[in-house]
């Protein structure tokens, strides 16, 4: 007769505990039903949940870090925020805020350190002052932000704004290793849900990662108001293989789609607004899959701007020598719904502006 030690009779008595079976039961049928139904939509989903909770969210600040005495609330549960949703305000009723996005160009400070092996410039004092410039102007109520360097740069951006009479205490910069341009967001309005993604794998390329990852949180307006808004920065033009580019950038619009989806999904009465640096116009595959989305629920509408000229380019492409709308805002059909056709948009074509950036800002109204 074999006698087990003692510390083996634990590890057994352990391992046949009620919740350890139980667990260990539902991890069986989990891995079953994706075997089974691994080509159907309960297949999908199961990959996309897994593919998405593997991103990383710890890279980053995620509160204020401009003014000392604004007190960061607690992130709200899911709980609460879909009770939240269940009474949001009738749109007619409330006042539109201002969204406003820019690709700040290279925005690097000594300060920050480099992530990258790729050497950088630093952003000259008079061009960090246009970018100010060029926000302030608008008085927007949250900005998005684009090729921010870091927590740094993101702080310094804060103070020029807060010398201007503009203060966004609220803020979020998502960092990621070997890439030195951040998505970042400004906020009058405290961000209560994080769910960025730093390190996010391109969807059915596990080794391959987005460039920038997903920026994505929800900020809360007032008692009953709040939006989810999601930040991307798709593969640049500028490649030894254009087409290696193209396909990174269709790649990437994929993955958005399929996170997009899922959470439309989770939060169906949820308005979002998805903004970014798309390096693609609105006619290219890549924001065709964005506005298509990946189901009907999850599709996205643009949000066209112009500027006092009327005119909508938001940079001008040597690569493609013309003038592009690379620059935009979409908007989720919650969020299309509650704009209606009284809400205001724009592209921002003040004095600042070619100091500031190569891209033009675009902003639009929210209710």
């Amino acid at each position: 007769m074999i006698r087990m030690g003692k510390g083996k009779r634990s590890k057994w008595k352990r391992a046949l505990r009620p919740d350890t079976f139980l667990f260990t039961l539902v991890v069986t049928c989990v891995l079953l039903l994706a075997s089974v139904f691994g080509r159907g939509e309960v297949g999908q989903i199961l990959r996309l949940e897994a593919l998405f909770t593997e991103a990383s969210q710890e890279q980053g600040d995620f509160g204020p870090t401009s003014a000392d005495n604004v007190t960061m609330p607690a992130p709200m549960t899911d709980d609460k925020v879909n009770a939240l949703l269940g009474s949001m305000p009738d749109a007619a009723k409330c006042t539109p805020i201002k969204f406003l996005m820019l690709n700040a160009h290279n925005y690097f400070v000594p300060e920050d350190k480099q992530r990258s092996r790729y050497r950088l410039v630093h952003k000259k004092e008079e061009s960090r002052q246009a970018v100010a410039h060029v926000i302030a102007s608008q008085q927007p109520h949250v900005v998005g932000l684009i090729e921010m360097g870091g927590t740094h740069a993101l702080a310094d951006l804060q103070q020029r704004l807060n010398n201007m009479g503009v203060q966004y205490p609220y803020s979020k910069i998502l960092l990621r290793s070997g890439e030195d341009r951040a998505l970042a967001l400004l906020s009058q309005y405290p961000i209560i849900q994080d769910h960025s993604k730093a390190n996010c794998s391109l969807l059915g390329k596990k080794r391959q990662k987005m460039l920038r990852g997903i920026l994505d949180v929800t900020i809360l307006v007032d008692a009953h108001r709040l939006y989810r808004i999601v930040g991307a920065h798709l593969k640049s033009r500028v490649s030894d293989n254009p087409a290696a580019a193209t396909a990174q950038r269709t790649a990437e619009a994929r993955t958005i789609a399929a996170y997009l989806q899922q959470e439309m999904r989770r939060q169906p009465a949820m308005p979002m607004v998805v903004y970014g640096d798309w390096n693609d116009g609105p006619a290219d595959s890549s924001l065709s899959i964005l506005t298509q989305g990946f189901s009907e629920d999850a599709a996205l509408s643009r949000v066209k701007a112009a500027d006092s000229r009327g005119e909508r380019w938001t940079i001008y492409s040597d690569v493609a020598d013309e003038y592009c709308v690379f620059d935009q805002v979409y908007v989720n059909s919650v969020m299309k719904s509650r704009r209606g056709r009284k809400c205001g948009s724009g592209v921002v074509d003040v004095e600042e502006t070619a100091a500031a950036s190569d891209h033009r800002a675009v902003w639009c109204e929210l209710r």
